[in-house]
């Protein structure tokens, strides 16, 4: 029963995506309306998953080869399965008001399910062939649809994007056939107590590095975001973006492997200078989607640093900040593509004084800001605040700088909320659409619930590490 409804949650949304890029006669709005169905359908599976099973650890299916189960059910793939599905059905209801009139709905509804079906497959994967599989079929995905507009430029920078990310996943893929020949199994649970060579764990690494957009290699994010809509940057930022950070705990941390005694310090300290550098970027553009693809950098460093810790703390405090990373900045993508679908314009410069047109918005941006600079009691304030803490355990000079990263979220936060506030450029004046507001406000309301909830659900995250 088990397998069979993970297989649905990653079958069903995937057939959908396969059924509405072969049938283009099929009008925009039902399109929406089979992608929102679909992506509520495999919630709710999740959901019934997480209720039915609890949080022990059960394997399921097995691969081809009959190495290694294809796919292992535990509590934290329930987790971040639940976690990306809200985001999904949130993100594919705001595409209703947002992709209203636009042309290619059948790519974009069928890639988006596509997708989801992959993200579903990947967060269920501890088998290192299957984690590839669904990486990849991701990667296809995001290609098409940062693409999605066609034009010129916005090929180019899919193509950009798509070269780069492949790059560091063949890089990946020949890291995990060294780890196969070291250790005769492709199942993650299968290296506990493996000493993983340098070689192998520093091409695996720079596959995960390249898909979660970190120091030095994630110069495809930020483009990206200018090319795609809007909804599509919030699954960039929101989901996509962890994937490299999922297969980082897999691999390299649940699996319980010995890596090499600098690992650490060069994990640890690639999260922090990513933080700072990418931080000092966003505080210099003014493209307001460009601030936020840089602020998403800056950002994961720190998931990368609680991950790179390994202890108990540090990867509480790495998966605690995780989730509120991304509701919070999936919440700020939608608002910020409302904003631009309002006025037509995305430059901080022409903007202001929105907020008499858009108070909702205003509120639940201020709300989803507070938690990614790490204000309490949003949940974003206890994962910044307990990755700093364990970084002290570790090294002085990685605390330090994660602070001063976050003192600049602070600054570059506030210059973008200068669109709400102040005078109208140019009499611009935005409007809300509450097909298109709901979704930010939930995710507002999510991030400022948990933190409410903090203990509650830190003791989820715990059971589901199996601390």
């Amino acid at each position: 029963m088990i397998l069979t409804a993970v297989w649905c949650a990653v079958l069903l949304p995937a057939g959908l995506g396969v059924l509405q890029l072969l049938f283009r006669r099929i009008g925009g709005g039902l399109r929406g309306i089979i992608a929102l169905f679909g992506t509520a359908l495999t919630l709710a599976l999740v959901v019934w998953l997480w209720i039915a099973h609890g949080s022990t650890v059960t394997p399921c299916g097995l691969s081809p080869d009959m190495l290694a189960p294809f796919f292992r059910v535990d509590g934290i793939g329930l987790l971040l399965a639940a976690l990306f599905g809200t985001i999904w059905l949130l993100v594919v209801y705001y595409s209703l008001g947002y992709m209203r009139g636009h042309e290619h709905q059948d790519d974009y509804y069928g890639f988006l399910l596509l997708m989801l079906g992959a993200m579903m497959g990947f967060c269920f994967s501890w088998n290192v062939i299957a984690l590839y599989i669904f990486w990849e079929l991701a990667g296809v995905c995001t290609w098409r649809l940062v693409a999605h507009r066609r034009s010129d430029r916005e090929v180019a920078t899919a193509n950009r994007t798509l070269l780069i990310t492949f790059s560091g996943s063949v890089l990946m893929l020949v890291g995990f056939a060294i780890l196969f020949v070291e250790s005769g199994s492709f199942d993650a649970t299968a290296l506990a107590g493996h000493a993983v060579s340098p070689w192998a764990a520093a091409l695996i690494l720079v596959g995960m590095v390249t898909k979660s957009a970190s120091l030095p290699l994630y110069i495809w994010l930020p483009d990206a975001h200018t090319a795609a809509p809007s909804p599509v940057s919030a699954l960039l930022s929101g989901v996509v973006a962890k994937i490299g950070l999922i297969a980082y705990l897999r691999v390299f941390v649940q699996s319980h492997v010995m890596l090499p005694s600098w690992w650490t310090w060069l994990v640890g300290g690639l999260g922090v200078c990513g933080a700072l550098v990418a931080a000092g970027v966003a505080l210099r553009e003014n493209d307001i989607k460009r601030i936020l693809g840089f602020s998403t950098v800056s950002q994961l460093g720190y998931i990368f640093l609680g991950f790179a810790i390994a202890s108990g703390l540090g990867v509480v405090a790495g998966i605690v900040y995780l989730v509120a990373h991304a509701l919070a900045k999936s919440g700020l993508f939608l608002a910020m593509g409302m904003v631009e679908h309002s006025t037509g314009r995305r430059d901080l410069r022409d903007l202001g004084g929105l907020m008499r047109g858009m108070p909702v918005t205003a509120a639940a941006v201020a709300l989803l800001m507070l938690s990614i600079v790490g204000i309490p009691p949003l949940l974003g304030f206890f994962g910044k605040f307990y990755v700093v803490v364990a970084a002290t355990g570790v090294s002085l000079a990685l605390a330090v700088g994660a602070i001063v990263a976050a003192v600049l979220t602070l600054l570059y936060m506030l210059r973008l909320y200068r669109v709400f506030i102040g005078e109208p450029r140019d009499g611009v004046v935005g409007h809300e659409s509450w097909v298109m507001t709901t979704p930010m406000v939930v995710l507002a309301a999510l991030t400022t619930g948990l933190g409410f909830w903090f203990p509650a659900f830190v003791k989820l995250v715990e059971r589901g590490l199996g601390l």
